[in-house]
Parts: C-alpha cells; structure tokens; sequence
C-alpha cells in the first residue's frame, strides 16, 4: 500500500501540486498588490491631510487678534525688575524707581541643644497682621487665623518644624544651627506689611506666655504682648515710584499699578529711576508668518513627492495623476496667489514679502514684511482679518483660505472622502481574497486527491506489470 505520495509512482507529486498551486493563486497575488497600493495611497491621503492640517494650524493663528496686538516692554536698568506687558498694556514711556522690596518676617527661636530636644506640646495660633506705629497690631481680614495642634508624642524641636510644614498654615518652618544650636525659624509665606506674625500658645504645661515648654515659640511684638522668640528679617512692603506717583504692594509681583504691565522687583536703589518702555512688538507677527511660509511648503513638498513622475526612470509616485492631490494642490496655490479682496491697505500676500519661487514653494522676504510693520498706512490684521459690513462683516483672506482647507480636511470634506473609497475597495478586496483562498484550499484538496489516485494506480499497474513479467521468465526457461 502506498504510504507517502509519489512512492508508488515515482512522480514529485508534491512539486506538480505546488507548481499547480502558483498557478492557481495569480489572481490571490495579484488582489494582494492591488491591496498594498490602496493602503499606500491610504496613507499617503494621510500625509496629505496631516501637513494640510498643520497648514491650516498656521493660517487659523494669523486670525487671533492677540498675534497682531502683542506689546513689549523693557527696562534700562534689567538688574532692578524684570517686565512684561500684555495686549491690553498702552504704549508708552515710565520712570521707575523702587525704593524698597517686600519681604516676609522671619522670627527665630532660642538655640536648642539637638533637634531631638523636646519642647512641649499643646497649640499654636497663627494670626496674620500688621504691627502699627503705636503698639497694636491690626488683623488682616483676608486671612483667617490657623491654629496647629503639637501632640505631646511629636514634640521634638524636629517633630515641631515638620508638624508645622504639614498644616499648610500660612508659614514655613526650619531648623538653623548657628554655632550655638539649633534654632526653629518661622517665616511667613507671604510678605508685607500686613502679613506680619503672631503667635499665641495654649501649653499643656497650663502656663502659657512663660519661657518655658511650647511657649517658647510664643511671638507678639505689640505692646504687652510676649515675645519669646525674635524677630530677624521684618515684613515689609514693596515701595516704588512710577512717574512721581508713590505705590506700596504687599509683593514684589506688581501686576495692578499700570495696566497690562507686570513688574517683578528685584532690588531697591531709592534715589534711582529706570525708564520702562512698552511698545509694540511684532516677533510674534514675524513668527505667525515665518510659520505659514513653512507649513506650507510642508505641504507642498508632500504633494510633489506623493505626485511626482520622474521620466528618466519611467517611475510614478504613489499618487502620480491623481485628480483629489492635482484640486488639493491647485485650490490652495490659487487663493494664495490672488486676493479679490484687499484690506488693511494691502492688495496681496507679495506686498507682505511672501511671494512664489520657481518650484512652488514660498519665501519670505523679512526686509518687506518688517517695513509693512512699520507703516502706519498698512494693517496686516486688517488683510488677514474679515471686512466689516453694515450688517454683516465679509470673509477676508484667512477666513476664506481656513474655510477652503477646512473643506479638504474636516470629516465629510474632499480627502476623507477619497480615504473612504479607498477604505471600501480595501474591504472589497478583503472579501475576494477571502473567497479566493477558501476556493483555493478546495482546488488543492482536489488536485492532492487525483494525485494520491494517481499515484496509487501507477503503483498498482507497476505490480501487475512486474508479476506478468515474472511469469513470462518462468515459461521461457
């Protein structure tokens, strides 16, 4: 009996089968080319609709007002504040002179042995106020007094600086070793004058204002008041003069004295003015530009090596004649090269330095750009922005340029409908393939069935073939 293919015949049956087999699969592999070429062209779509989008990223930034109002502002002297102005800041000119900084008090305790000593246990109430020139200290209003609980198995000078940090109270705590010992430094967070401390105790030792247990952290400087620790750095205000005009701010982040400025002291030089000086600024004009000149030879350098035919090699691209990349390509090209509608004193996007190049790129040429910035005759956000109407206002360059790329790129726009087909012959594909290779496991069932029969009658007529000879042997002799 034959046992393995082709032993009975001596043909290779499974060399016939596979070369048969090769055969029979043609259209399979021609169905898989087809689908490798719609998923190339799905994701070169892909590309196309993701430099598009980053072109219209570009376009939708020269539409923010906030591009084309941006101020500036600097001071002579950049050792004593820094600055910045927003949109709403008005240019000019201001002589500033700060007279002191603020600062947050700082009070020290008396010198520990180790920061294992323990000091004592019960509460500590922090109030927040400023001490005033006859002995009272006054409230601060706008924040209410905290009060930290110290548990007599926490109450180690180290236990009590980090109970102290955890409570979010207000205040800081550390510990300074001066040579003498260790001393707990309480400062507040925040400075100023009204943001000055006092600290009340309630000991477990039942005393509460003596030197002795928790009340050793006692403070308050006003008259009558116990003060067991000290005062080392007072709390003070900020004071500066801007054009003769005398200001006091509780910090040195003063962002409410001139409008849209933001000044963050940094030293004082009573005696010394500085000049601020705020006025427009146009990096972030020249940056939105540079930025819609770049996106868009992006976008322009995709389409060419997704379109491109090169005849030496008679080679197409991926995309070579496509009609959606040639509408995609032209549309754009078109509304960059012709405004029908000029504003702001501008007619077109050459005015502006932006001009075509010989491979369809874009340059900026920043010698233009930078003098149309300059003329007060010429509103760059007046060509990019609308036009205003009696009712209604018209679509100006970039609404118009935004609302045709929205048209390619949004969800039912012209590249994700070409995405769709291309989706959908992937999927047709797919379900031939499928068909195809259930078709041809049958056919190789069936040729493997009629070889193996085959084989076996070859097999059988060798047998027959080799008796009869046998017998014819035996007559002769």
């Amino acid at each position: 009996m034959v046992s393995s293919a082709g032993i009975g015949s001596g043909l290779d049956i499974e060399g016939i089968i596979s070369q048969l087999m090769e055969i029979e699969k043609r259209p399979l592999t021609q169905l898989n080319n087809k689908k490798a070429e719609q998923q190339a062209q799905l994701s070169a779509f892909g590309s196309l609709k993701s430099v598009l989008s980053s072109f219209q990223d570009s376009v939708q930034e020269l539409a923010k007002p906030t591009v084309f109002n941006g101020l500036k502002a600097a001071l002579t002297d950049t050792t004593m504040a820094t600055v910045s102005a927003s949109s709403s800041a008005a240019a000019g000119t201001h002589e500033i002179e700060v007279q002191s900084i603020a600062q947050s008090q700082k009070i020290k305790s008396e010198a520990f042995a180790s920061t294992d000593t323990i000091i004592g246990s019960g509460t500590l109430t922090i109030a927040f106020g400023t001490y005033n020139g006859d002995g009272t200290f006054t409230a601060n209003t706008e924040k209410a007094a905290k009060t930290i609980t110290i548990d007599p198995a926490k109450s180690t000078l180290a236990d009590i600086r980090d109970t102290i940090n955890d409570a979010n109270a207000g205040i800081t705590a550390s510990i300074v070793n001066d040579g003498s010992g260790n001393r707990l430094v309480i400062a507040s967070k925040d400075s100023g004058l009204a943001n000055a401390l006092k600290i009340t105790v309630n000991d477990a030792d039942g005393n509460h204002t003596n030197n002795a247990g928790l009340s050793k952290l006692a403070f308050d400087a006003s008259t009558g008041g116990v003060a067991n620790m000290t005062e080392t750095v007072a709390a003070k205000n900020a004071v500066l003069v801007i054009d003769g005009i005398t200001i006091q701010k509780s910090s040195n982040t003063i962002d409410d004295a001139l409008e849209g400025v933001t000044l963050n002291l940094l030293k004082a030089d009573p005696g010394t003015t500085s000049t601020l000086t705020v006025e427009k600024d146009n990096s972030s004009v020249e940056a939105a530009m540079k930025a819609f000149v770049t996106t868009y030879n992006s976008l322009e350098k995709t389409v060419t090596n997704l379109s491109r035919y090169d005849p030496a090699n008679d080679q197409a691209s991926i995309l070579t004649g496509d009609s959606t990349v040639r509408m995609v390509q032209f549309r754009v090209r078109a509304m960059l090269s012709d405004n029908p509608l000029p504003a702001g004193g501008i007619n077109s996007l050459s005015e502006l330095g932006i001009s075509f190049q010989k491979d369809g790129t874009l340059a900026l040429d920043d010698s233009k750009l930078s003098a149309v910035l300059a003329d007060p005759d010429k509103n760059i956000s007046g060509f990019f922005g609308d036009i205003p109407g009696t009712t209604t206002s018209t679509p100006g360059f970039i609404s118009r340029l935004d609302q045709l790329i929205d048209g390619m790129t949004r969800s039912d726009g012209l590249i994700e409908s070409r995405i769709d087909g291309i989706d959908s012959v992937i999927k047709t594909i797919d379900k031939r393939s499928e068909s195809l290779e259930y078709r041809l496991e049958e056919v190789e069932k069936n040729l493997r069935a009629q070889y193996t029969a085959l084989d076996t009658m070859i097999a059988s007529m060798t047998q027959t073939s080799n008796y009869l000879q046998q017998q014819l042997a035996s007559l002769s002799s």
